[in-house]
């Protein structure tokens, strides 16, 4: 079935309704509602929560409650396993 575009007759004018952006979790790949991630950076060694500046990465709600793929990203980015699962536990 096709979604027509909505129209107000009194003005003419079409409003098409805005698609809501889509971004991919790092860790399992699965693409979600850019509101529904996690955002967050990294400052050199560092992980911090997305603040406006530089590059970022995006995490789903599965990934941040799973232990190994937690660990795994601790991994990845070179942290403390407790202190990344601390960072990810004041976020969620």
């Amino acid at each position: 079935m096709v979604s027509l575009p909505e129209t107000n007759l009194f003005l003419g004018i079409i409003r098409m309704k805005k698609s809501q952006p889509i971004r991919m979790c790092i860790t399992c790949r699965s693409r979600h509602p850019q509101k529904s991630l996690i955002r967050l950076k990294q400052n050199g060694k560092e992980i911090s929560a997305f603040d406006g500046t530089g590059r970022s990465f995006y995490l789903c709600q599965e990934c941040v409650k799973n232990e190994k793929k937690r660990k795994g990203l601790a991994k990845r980015f070179k942290q403390d396993e407790e202190q990344l699962a601390r960072l990810l536990g004041t976020l969620v």
